[in-house]
């Protein structure tokens, strides 16, 4: 059957009926000829009110000063569109109150005329879904970023791909020269880091695991790390990271004092124990002395005889200041002449130097003292360089050099030609007990108590080593001005 007018078509009204979107068609000028009950509920008209009358009736004030030049661009070059997706459009209700729509617009060519048929989508709960999704995304984003931990997202090749602004504050990833997480993990927790990481894909989520990162300059940062694997996309990490600096310090701190109560014991008894034995080692040589004086040619054996008396006193001078450092009283702060000071510890170790083939070189570009206890100093300063010497057992040459650095501080450099520290060892010489030496050659105390003492004397002390080239020892201290 040949219909007259397609808006009269019964199939074609209950179509559009049935349709559960809004449904209206207009001619090329925006005459409104048919609309659905949906889009009469949509915009609150009655048919009526609506057949006939111009389409800016339902359009925002806004929106209907372009509206005329968009349907002119449409009819002149009419295809199926859908409109709102990527922009924002307002419809206009009956009660003057807008509500945010998606339109799709289809172009309708019959024999009688060309139409233009529009579908109307009422998105209100998705606008105030999709707003409320962004807020809670922007809430989420702000807690993010303003956590005390640096939050990274990385894929299963390291690549990382998101970051907050702790951890840009941290590592500066914005500035682009950090893109794998690799490039922070120092090279000795490499593997324990990528058995976390394997770990993680398996489901075992990681709580505060202890290590470093690398900062941007090449510092460390000691910190506590989580993780955990998500399968999203092709899979991604979720890391924290927490700057546990006060932690460990404040541990390292217990550490050093309980070791220094272990030390301070262990000297008073090897103080106490000593003592005895030098003293009747130091009356024999005495005795024997007296014995031998009246004898032919006995001043050769007397000097030796002098010789080890010498060494005696040193060794009961050595013991008691052990005691003095493990009873911890007060200094007794005065000032001392380095060069003076490094040249009894010199006459003293001569003995051993001849017998190691070794020699001590003193260079002293400026006469300084310093505030402290020269008990304490002799005990470090003599300690070092017999370390420097058990380190040359062929033979070889302890250079001693003293000036003043840029902070007018005092610069004592000990540097010898020995067989050095390896390198993975080195970090531990100034820890308690620890030794390079063979078991029954040292103690392990030497560069601990060195430490502790120059610390007390408001000084510093570092150690560089060489493995087969020597080692150097640096120490600086507060002057207490020239020697007049």
């Amino acid at each position: 059957m040949k219909r007259n007018h397609l808006v009269e078509d019964d199939i074609f009204k209950l179509v559009v009926e049935s349709s559960p979107n809004g449904i209206l068609i207009t001619d090329k000028i925006g005459k409104i000829l048919l609309v659905n009950k949906h889009l009469e509920k949509l915009f609150g008209y009655k048919y009526s009110e609506l057949i006939n009358k111009p389409v800016e009736l339902l359009i925002p004030s806004k929106f209907k000063k372009n509206h005329k030049k968009y349907r002119d661009a449409f009819n002149n070059k009419p295809e199926n569109r859908p409109m709102g997706a990527d922009r924002n459009l307002f419809a206009l209700h009956k009660s003057g109150t807008e509500f945010p729509v998606e339109i799709g617009l289809s172009h309708i060519n019959t024999e009688i005329g060309f139409y233009i048929l529009a579908t109307v989508i009422d998105i209100t709960e998705r606008v105030k879904t999709d707003l409320a999704l962004r807020e809670s995304e922007r809430t989420l984003q702000a807690i993010i970023d303003n956590t005390t931990d640096a939050i990274l997202v990385y894929d299963k090749e390291g690549l990382i791909t998101s970051f907050n602004k702790q951890a840009d504050r941290v590592f500066n990833f914005k500035k682009g020269f950090i893109n794998k997480v690799t490039d922070i993990i120092p090279p000795e927790y490499e593997f324990a880091f990528s058995t976390k990481l394997d770990e993680a894909i398996k489901g075992n989520q990681l709580h505060d695991f202890e290590m470093e990162k690398i900062l941007p300059d090449g510092s460390r940062l000691s910190v506590s790390i989580g993780l955990v694997y998500v399968e999203i996309e092709n899979g991604m990490y979720i890391e924290t990271i927490r700057d546990i600096t006060e932690r460990v310090n404040l541990r390292n701190k217990i550490i050093d004092f309980e070791k220094a109560q272990i030390v301070s014991k262990m000297s008073e008894g090897i103080a106490h124990h000593m003592g005895t034995p030098l003293a009747s080692m130091l009356l024999r040589i005495q005795m024997m002395k007296e014995d031998i004086s009246e004898l032919e040619n006995s001043s050769d054996y007397i000097e030796k005889l002098n010789s080890v008396e010498n060494q005696i006193f040193y060794g009961q001078k050595v013991m008691q200041r052990m005691l003095k450092f493990a009873s911890k009283p007060t200094s007794e702060v005065s000032p001392v002449n380095i060069k003076s000071l490094l040249s009894e510890i010199s006459e003293i170790l001569k003995p051993i130097c001849l017998k190691t083939q070794t020699a001590i070189f003193i260079k002293v570009k400026d006469n300084i003292n310093v505030m402290g206890d020269s008990d304490m100093l002799e005990l470090v300063f003599s300690d070092i360089s017999m370390n420097a010497i058990d380190a040359m057992p062929g033979g070889g040459k302890l250079t001693i050099n003293v000036s003043k650095d840029k902070s007018g501080n005092c610069k004592i450099l000990f540097k010898d030609t020995g067989m050095g520290i390896p390198k993975q060892i080195l970090p531990m010489v100034f820890e308690p007990f620890y030794s390079t030496k063979p078991a029954g050659k040292g103690t392990g105390l030497g560069l601990s108590v060195a430490k502790r003492i120059i610390q007390d004397h408001e000084g510093k002390i570092q150690i560089k080593s060489i493995e087969g080239k020597g080692t150097e020892v640096k120490i600086s201290l507060p002057t207490q001005g020239e020697d007049k």
